[in-house]
């Protein structure tokens, strides 16, 4: 409607420019016949004895002058009629316009009050959050002394075990040496007179085109020396490739390992998985390479000795022998 009302006053606007402009020619006109007459007059003064003319010329100039002066009459009447609806269209502008600046703070004040219940909300909200974040913070510091508390009396109890633990090892060391040592007497009273005898040597058995390893990680693999050639006193397994001490005593062990082409060879000895003495030869491209060591040993009744692959090589072939050179 307010968009209408512009339009409407616009074109009034233009109307009465115009209707303006028709005034200012009418005008125009009338001062121009008014100059006319001022001449006519002057040429009446000039001219004698031709009045009937100049009256004629008169009455034409003055029909002209009612003829002119009606229409500025009626130009006036229109642009009165075009100023009223000009004005009247102003006035329903007006109106309108005081109806909107009136929703304008209508909707402004609903708006004011909308935000500040809003805003009052959002303040109870945070200040109850805030209560709720404090009653938080209290319950987690009396938490952290719980769990700190707890701590501390796990570590305590842990300290504890483990003095147990270590109390236990000891006794149960203790206990596996008298073992030992009842196991050794046990022995002595049980063995003749004369010297137990005990030797053995065996291979790995192999196919020409197989090789044994290699193996990632450190003494996984025990080397299985599975063709046995001599196993006096029954002291050496061949399915499961250990030496297992029938008697306390003095030993001595040899072992070689074979391998050829790109891989290292190599291979450990090992008293009950631990580590005593070594072979190792490096990789060649144009021959094999035969590695070999010799160890005497000081064992106890049941010390096991075994040949385990090194980290990362192969061997194709290898030879393992041992024998029992005194008791004690």
């Amino acid at each position: 409607m307010l968009k209408e009302s512009f339009s409407v006053l616009r074109k009034e606007n233009e109307a009465l420019t115009n209707l303006t402009k028709k005034n200012l020619n009418q005008q125009s006109d009338i001062s121009e016949l008014k100059s006319k007459v001022s001449e006519l007059i002057k040429h009446k003064e000039r001219v004698s004895g031709n009045f009937s003319e100049v009256e004629e010329r008169l009455d034409l100039t003055e029909n002209q002058l009612i003829e002119k002066k009606a229409k500025l009459e009626n130009l006036e009447m229109e642009t009165a009629a075009a100023f009223n609806d000009t004005k009247r269209l102003l006035g329903l502008y007006m109106r309108e316009l005081s109806q909107l600046n009136t929703t304008a703070q209508d909707i402004e004040l609903k708006v004011e009050a909308k935000l500040t219940a809003t805003r009052r909300a959002l303040e109870d909200e945070l200040k109850k959050v805030q209560g709720e974040n404090k009653a938080f913070s209290t319950s987690l510091k009396k938490q952290e002394a719980e769990v700190s508390e707890l701590k501390n009396k796990t570590r305590s109890k842990l300290a504890d075990v483990k003095g147990q633990l270590k109390d236990r090892n000891h006794t149960v060391d203790f206990l596996v040496t008298k073992i030992k040592d009842l196991e050794e007497r046990l022995e002595e009273k049980c063995e003749p007179k004369e010297m137990k005898k005990v030797a053995f040597s065996a291979r790995i058995v192999s196919p020409s085109h197989v090789f044994t390893g290699p193996r990632t990680t450190y003494g996984s693999k025990v080397l299985i020396f599975d063709r046995v050639f001599t196993n006096v006193g029954i002291a050496y397994n061949g399915k499961t490739g250990i030496f297992t001490a029938p008697v306390k005593g003095v030993y001595q062990f040899t072992f070689m390992t074979f391998g050829y082409n790109v891989r290292a060879s190599g291979a450990i000895l090992m008293r009950n998985r631990r580590y005593k003495v070594s072979t190792w030869e490096s990789s060649s491209y144009y021959h094999s390479n035969t590695a070999s060591n010799t160890v005497i040993l000081e064992l106890n009744v049941r010390d096991c000795i075994s040949i385990v692959l090194c980290k990362g090589v192969k061997i194709y072939s290898g030879v393992f022998s041992g024998f029992l050179i005194f008791p004690l």
